[in-house]
């Protein structure tokens, strides 16, 4: 686990890949206001257990969690964690419904459904979770203290900071990442904490953006099956996790 104080009060939590094949790791945030933590996602068990005796040890309670979306590398840390208000998209449910076994669903229903952007004062933080379908119908996007964005799994890096091929699940979402990816370049005067990987400044964000647009779309474009190197001919970097392409191409 590797922990760092992104700002006083916020702290990030990574965690390394759980798998051999994977590139990326796992985060949890914490914003703390004395002796109360607001988190946002929660990792797995193992993951979000570490967290909770992290901040128990300097005698910090959870007090709430917001849920980026309803993936299980976000939300299955839940089962371990105290019963506290969880924030999490209307949409969450959809979610659910095609990824977790319906028996699991009591462990991750919020207790809170955000339908449009919501503000949330904690403490001398001020969050707002704005509903942004993207990656997941259910994404929502957290802004937090009008200087960090934390954005999901709408832009994705390895621990390193290498790029990662965006996570699409078929061709008919790609319209609505293509929107939330627009969204999220009218941030560029934000850091953006993504789901995966460290922090990225704006000046960054802009140009990491237009490579994962500029992927999206020659796929979306193309006229029949097209070829990985196809897709990335308008991309200026090289990504990681191009197994999830042969899986966006099947579908």
């Amino acid at each position: 686990m590797f922990k760092k104080e992104l700002a006083p009060g916020i702290i990030q939590y990574m965690f390394p890949p759980r798998r051999e094949e994977d590139y990326y790791g796992y985060n949890i945030v914490a914003i703390i206001y004395e002796k109360k933590a607001l988190l946002i996602d929660a990792a797995f068990e193992d993951e979000a257990s570490r967290v909770l005796k992290d901040l128990h040890a300097s005698g910090i309670e959870i007090d709430k969690v917001i849920i980026s979306h309803f993936h299980d590398d976000h939300m299955q840390g839940l089962k371990v964690l105290p019963k506290v208000p969880v924030y999490g998209s209307g949409h969450y449910q959809e979610t659910l419904d095609m990824w977790t076994p319906k028996e699991e669903h009591k462990y991750f229903t919020p207790t809170v459904s955000v339908e449009r952007p919501m503000t949330i004062k904690f403490g001398n933080h001020t969050l707002e979770i704005i509903p942004s379908p993207g990656h997941s119908v259910c994404t929502v996007l957290v802004k937090i203290n009008e200087q960090f964005l934390h954005a999901a799994d709408e832009i994705m890096y390895s621990n390193d900071g290498k790029p990662l091929l965006p996570s699409i699940e078929s061709r008919g979402d790609i319209k609505r990442q293509l929107e939330s990816w627009n969204k999220i370049k009218e941030y560029q005067d934000f850091t953006v904490i993504p789901g995966h990987g460290s922090e990225i400044e704006g000046s960054k964000l802009y140009k990491d953006i237009q490579n994962r647009y500029a992927y999206a779309k020659a796929i979306l474009e193309a006229e029949g099956s097209i070829t990985y190197e196809e897709a990335t001919s308008n991309c200026d970097c090289t990504f990681l996790h191009i197994d999830w392409f042969e899986h966006l191409a099947e579908k």
